[in-house]
């Protein structure tokens, strides 16, 4: 199975067994997890494979309503569009493990850089430093720690769970809803982005399409959905992306001068050619 062929087919398990995977593959999603890319080359994302699920669920306590036997970790610096970036670099990830046969789940991350130091390789923290001189240099140090902000499960889904889904029809939006003035040629291309994941299926992607630039935007919903929102905007991306490579266009993406929006927020802009 091809990346774009796993868009269709992957959903979201929130039941997993309690069976580990085998050493072979777990060595394998470690492998893809080591060799993750993204947009922003200045950030530093990370994967870390958490083979021991039961760390997550103690850390993440009641909170953990997806227990599965393995988890991925997101560790990120701040950056520019880095929650967005994460979102891009991680669902490559996720197709890539639904092509192995694996289970996976987005979840909301609700741990702190302390509660994983013990079990994950960070890099070392900022010195505390109390002068006035310093205080600059303190805030750009702050802004380089690697901070987790997303968790992924993975495992084998629980017996009762299919693994993919059973046709391609899923609860999202209609093309004519997330993209404007569609050029009917993109329409194959758009509908991979209609079928990303998101947090609590918000959706918030709006692509607005002239000529051969493609807008992306984020729809402003509620507040406590607007970091994992523009998580899911590099999600969408990252569907655009693998279909523009499906069918051969050459897609570069970059920030231009855009209209602003009432109630959306400019994000992206890919050019193909």
């Amino acid at each position: 199975m091809e990346l774009y062929d796993a868009i269709f087919y992957r959903k979201s398990i929130r039941k997993y067994s309690n069976k580990r995977l085998k050493k072979e593959l777990l060595d394998e999603v470690k492998n893809i997890c080591s060799d993750i890319n993204y947009l922003n080359k200045d950030l530093s994302i990370k994967a870390h494979v958490i083979d021991r699920g039961h760390l997550v669920h103690f850390l993440m306590g009641k909170d953990c309503k997806v227990k599965a036997p393995h988890y991925i970790i997101v560790t990120s610096n701040k950056g520019e569009d880095y929650l967005q970036d994460i979102g891009f670099a991680m669902e490559e990830v996720v197709l890539k493990l639904t092509t192995l046969g694996v289970a996976t789940c987005w979840l909301e991350c609700n741990i702190n850089r302390d509660d994983i130091l013990e079990f994950v390789d960070l890099e070392s923290e900022i010195e505390d430093l109390n002068t006035e001189e310093n205080q600059v240099e303190d805030i750009e140090k702050e802004e380089n720690l690697e901070e987790p902000y997303s968790i992924i499960a993975f495992g084998y889904p629980e017996e009762s769970e299919k693994l993919f889904r059973n046709n391609k029809n899923a609860d999202r939006k209609s093309i004519k809803h997330i993209c404007r003035k569609l050029d009917k040629n993109l329409e194959q291309i758009v509908e991979v982005i209609r079928l990303a994941p998101s947090m609590k299926n918000s959706q918030p992607w709006i692509l607005y399409n002239k000529e051969n630039n493609i807008h992306f935007y984020e729809e402003k919903q509620k507040k406590n959905l607007k970091d994992t929102n523009k998580i899911s905007m590099g999600i969408a991306i990252r569907h655009f992306d693998i279909a523009c490579k499906k069918f051969d266009l050459q897609t570069n993406y970059s920030k231009m001068p855009v209209k602003k929006r009432i109630g959306k927020e400019y994000y992206i802009t890919a050019i193909l050619k």
